[in-house]
């Protein structure tokens, strides 16, 4: 049924969950799986600041790095087949559509971090924007 599965991943625990989810389905159904971690740069600063972003985004870059490869290590533990893609977009749900498409997976498994209400409506979530917005089916695990 599924044959390539990307998962989403931002580190967190509730993100871990995606991970499990769709590591158990991508061996159930002997398919390969994509881990994506999306860093979303800051806008052009000039001035005192701008050495403190440039640090901050070394370290997001290396965060991305070791979640990716503890994502990895899950995959090879498992036993499936894998390839870690770390993405940089101000839109992580755009990075994650897109990176489906570019490596041909058939479904997205994703968690969802479960803002409802106003905190739902001002900030949205990604989940949600990749719900609204992608053409390859999505299973969201709570």
């Amino acid at each position: 049924m599924y044959r390539h599965i990307l998962i989403p991943t931002d580190g967190s625990k509730l993100a871990e969950r995606g991970v499990t989810h769709g590591l158990a389905l991508a061996k159930s159904l002997g398919a390969k799986v994509s881990f994506i971690f999306v860093v979303e740069p800051f806008a052009e600063v000039s001035g005192r600041f701008l050495e403190a972003i440039a640090t901050y985004a070394e370290l997001r870059k290396e965060q991305a790095k070791s979640v990716l490869d503890s994502a990895a290590s899950s995959a090879r533990t498992a036993g499936v087949s894998c390839e870690t893609i770390q993405g940089e977009s101000g839109q992580p749900h755009q990075a994650i559509i897109a990176a489906a498409a570019d490596k041909g997976c058939d479904l997205i498994v994703m968690s969802s971090h479960g803002r409802s209400g106003l905190s739902a409506l001002l900030i949205g979530s990604v989940t949600n924007k990749v719900l609204a917005h992608a053409k390859t089916p999505v299973l969201v695990c709570p």
